[in-house]
């Protein structure tokens, strides 16, 4: 058929216009078997009423940088509290240190409660990225679940998560060892963990070795959560520098290591009390400053929100300003009226709960984890234990307290059985005119970084010391801070064999007036940001990112 008019043409395509129009007019896109709707907008998910108490950004302050976004390489408490805010579990702990569900509903477990069976919801979707097709996140099946374990046991990352199922799960420790130990694939005989089976595309079953009472709290922890296997072959970096996840925020963008950007999950399960669709949080940033100096005054200016985790310094800035105003109330009071309370700086810090101040308050957070100092007992240089001893005698509860303004802070164990003849083999060792160094190195995290100063700051000053940040334990270091983190609420953590100071504190919580509803719980690496809201007068911080 030839057309060879402009009205002609036009009378050829207007019925087909008009029946095009006439079809529906939502799009279904089919992910991985099963119909997807169109992307939820928030003028579609939350209704006019309920828009005010969602804060277009929240911003979060860490002293740590986030070193990974791989859920397995999640070695310091930044890092685990980013893995709980973009990823989750099967399971996964509420503020109230209780096991909630999460990527399953629900969850059976065998009369000899060996056998676990966990359900996933029909509602969880991983985030859009660029690995799926059309950009867009698919639903979670069981054989994700599995794929997890399964790369816990890979030579090519850190084996923490690991150690938490190898003694539980059957057959996680032959699939391990087999995929550490022998290098070629061909060789492996082990191909798949026994005690793990997708049952169907929805449920997953774990055998036990024998019953567990702490089974879910490792399946809470951040190390078990759930994660798609395309980024793996889209980016080299894997999920390095990428988060995807199944969680309430989705990764959005960096700048530089120092500010990560999430945003809210359109497709997140999770709802509130009044039925709105969480997080109430459009927009979330993340910056990591290591000075504590320049993190508060990012603080002060109101660049931030919130600080996680706030240093001595700052607590000790806060309570000095706080017992200034005190003061300056109690001498300037009004018609005659005195104000009264409690003038001590300390006091106004230490007391339970939240202490409000006039532009921001400081919570009390519980810590049920020990920075525990020891020394290397293979340490090439031959000294022993007196011979540590000997090297922290002038670190006392007195001159740390000089160091560290924190009332909660103490010494639960401190190693004194040392000599003169223990000194003098410490300075023939690391001595002015001796070649060697003593290194004292620590973990990466802010707690053990700021206490290794203040103890190397405590060392006699002609001793040839350094600190370090080190993760492997090598015979080149002398002393070692360590910082052990908890996965199961209440743990109480067992003295070492080469340990010599103990040290706990309390964590901290610095936020401003403009939000509420950050919830913390027992575990120093759990956060929950999914509630945060308005407070009734905010203030407003400067963006980040607009400048």
């Amino acid at each position: 058929m030839s057309i060879s008019s402009p009205a002609a043409l036009l009378a050829f395509l207007l019925p087909l216009f008009l029946l095009a129009s006439c079809g529906p007019s939502t799009e279904t896109i089919v992910v991985g078997g099963e119909a997807r709707g169109p992307e939820i907008t928030e003028e579609e998910d939350v209704a006019p009423e309920e828009r005010d108490p969602r804060p277009t950004v929240l911003k979060i302050g860490e002293s740590n940088r986030i070193q990974s976004m791989d859920p397995l390489f999640a070695l310091n408490t930044a890092t685990k509290r980013m893995i709980q805010l973009a990823y989750e579990g099967l399971v996964r702990f509420d503020h109230e240190d209780a096991i909630v569900p999460a990527a399953a509903h629900r969850w059976q477990i065998s009369d000899d409660s060996l056998t676990w069976t966990f359900y996933l919801r029909r509602d969880l979707f991983f985030h859009d990225d660029e690995s799926f097709a059309q950009g867009r996140g698919r639903r979670v099946n069981s054989r994700d679940v599995v794929r997890v374990f399964e790369r816990m046991a890979s030579r090519d990352v850190p084996s923490n998560a690991a150690e938490l199922f190898m003694n539980t799960v059957q057959g996680f420790e032959p699939f391990y060892l087999e995929q550490r130990e022998v290098y070629l694939s061909r060789d492996h005989q082990v191909t798949t963990i026994s005690g793990l089976e997708a049952t169907s595309d929805s449920t997953v079953a774990f055998r036990l070795l024998q019953p567990d009472r702490n089974f879910l709290a490792k399946l809470a922890s951040p190390y078990a959560v759930l994660y798609p296997s395309e980024p793996f072959r889209f980016r080299d970096e894997g999920l390095h520098r990428h988060a995807v996840g199944t969680g309430p925020f989705r990764y959005e963008s960096s700048i530089g290591d120092s500010i990560h950007v999430f945003l809210r999950h359109a497709h997140y399960y999770g709802r509130d009390e009044r039925d709105r669709r969480l997080p109430l949080v459009s927009r979330l940033e993340l910056m990591n400053v290591t000075d504590e100096t320049r993190l508060f005054n990012h603080f002060q200016r109101g660049r931030l929100n919130a600080i996680v985790d706030a240093g001595p310094r700052t607590i000790d800035r806060i309570a000095g300003e706080e017992a200034g105003a005190e003061a300056g109330r109690e001498t300037g009071g009004q018609d005659g009226v005195e104000t009264g309370g409690e003038t001590s700086a300390e006091a106004s810090v230490v007391s339970n709960g939240a202490d409000s101040f006039e532009n921001f308050r400081l919570e009390r957070l519980p810590n049920q984890d020990p920075v525990v100092l020891r020394y290397h007992a293979r340490n090439r240089f031959g000294l022993d234990r007196s011979d540590a001893a000997s090297v922290i005698r002038h670190a006392t509860p007195e001159r740390i307290a000089l160091e560290w303004f924190d009332p909660s802070l103490t010494i639960t164990f401190k190693e004194d059985d040392y000599t003169q003849s223990n000194i003098g083999r410490v300075f023939r060792r690391f001595g002015e005119d001796s070649e060697h160094r003593l290194v004292l190195a620590y973990n990466q995290d802010q707690l053990p970084r700021m206490l290794a100063r203040v103890i190397t700051e405590s060392m006699d000053a002609n001793l040839q010391r350094v600190m370090a940040q080190r993760r492997v334990f090598s015979s080149d270091i002398f002393l070692y801070l360590d910082y052990p983190q908890s996965v199961v609420p209440g743990t109480v953590h067992e003295r070492h064999p080469e340990e010599l100071m103990r040290i706990e504190t309390d964590r901290y919580l610095l936020l401003d007036h403009t939000v509420e509803g950050i919830r913390t719980n027992s575990l120093s690496w759990w956060m929950d940001l999914r509630q945060v809201r308005h407070a009734e007068s905010p203030r407003q911080p400067e963006a980040l990112l607009d400048r």
